[in-house]
């Protein structure tokens, strides 16, 4: 015996294009600049990039290893500019 898939009786409609704030040029209108906001998932994990490359400068320079200490900081330096 066979699983019939789940169905509804209600039909869900499209969005009327009347509402939608694409134009005929595939770009947005009249959309509230407070709404589209920068994504701060990507800045999060720069930040978290950032923070651990120091942690890892800090330890490495309290077991002497100061040059790889200095690449550490550079990758730090490097992921920082990704923040601004």
């Amino acid at each position: 015996m066979r699983n019939s898939p789940t169905t509804t009786d209600s039909v869900e409609r499209p969005p009327d294009s009347a509402d939608s704030n694409v134009g005929e040029d595939s770009h947005n209108h009249d959309v509230d600049p407070d709404q589209n906001t920068v994504v701060d998932l990507g800045r999060l994990a720069w930040l978290g990039t950032v923070g651990v490359c120091l942690i890892v400068v800090l330890i490495l320079v309290l077991q002497g290893y100061y040059g790889y200490a200095a690449v550490t900081f550079a990758v730090a330096l490097a992921a920082g500019i990704n923040l601004f």
